[in-house]
């Protein structure tokens, strides 16, 4: 029996390859609970995550056809921070980060209050950079409540901090709410970076949230605006 996410990247396949062009209407929900032998719930799971990576659009009452989307677009990580093409780099596959300090802090109240953490909390807090070719490309500040996680190494600060909660801690990180804003690179900043004083940034604050409910994660993330971009899809425009 096919998984969802086999049945997604199956049908994007398709797309990729030009197998189901643009404007092509999807086979029917039965017809591909059939073709897959799996149940409708699954299948409805899978036009879901199709939609959402903006590969296809449900008409009501007609079906679901394949969006004519540029084909780099396939190659844009969704609702996180990629590259400037010159920089062939993917953040997630190539953790390689260098860890400017590690420590456990009485974080402020703006992190108190996003971590839902009373006035005596402990978090660890990690600022760090993402390396390409060794040189930092972003420079991030993360913090962590000890009191959901109470040995962090250094190790996975240094490479993934996700995957090692993933390999440690019975929790599932479920969602990421993000602000993203555009800031002014401090000394420090330009210093790590090696960029001029004065530099525009792109800032992205996330909140990361375990499928409990609870918030586990606060990030703030800056990288060089000439650098970077980040692609959403969604069914609200801006005000035009």
């Amino acid at each position: 029996m096919a998984k969802y996410k086999d049945i997604v990247k199956d049908i994007e396949g398709c797309i990729r390859r030009g197998d189901l062009q643009p404007y092509d209407q999807l086979p029917t929900v039965v017809e591909m609970t059939k073709a897959y032998h799996v149940s409708r719930t699954t299948i409805e799971q899978v036009m879901d995550e199709l939609e959402k990576r903006g590969l296809v659009s449900r008409k009501r009452g007609s079906g679901v056809y394949v969006k004519k989307v540029a084909t780099q677009s396939f190659d844009k990580p969704l609702n996180t921070i990629s590259l400037t093409d010159d920089i062939d780099v993917n953040l997630a596959k190539h953790p390689s980060c260098t860890v400017h300090e590690f420590t456990v802090v009485k974080p402020d109240e703006h992190v108190r209050h996003e971590l839902g953490l009373h006035e005596f909390s402990f978090t660890f807090y990690i600022e760090r950079s993402h390396l390409h070719e060794g040189q930092a490309i972003d420079v991030q500040y993360l913090y962590y409540p000890v009191e959901i996680f109470r040995d962090i190494r250094l190790t996975s600060a240094e490479t993934s901090i996700r995957q090692w909660i993933d390999e440690n801690y019975d929790v599932t990180p479920d969602s990421f709410h993000k602000t993203l804003r555009a800031v002014t690179a401090s000394e420090h900043e330009c210093e790590i970076l090696g960029i001029p004083e004065g530099s525009p940034l792109l800032e992205v604050e996330q909140i990361g949230y375990l499928d409990d409910g609870r918030p586990f994660e606060s990030l703030v993330a800056r990288f060089p605006g000439d650098r970077s971009e980040y692609q959403t899809i969604d069914s609200d425009s801006l005000p035009v």
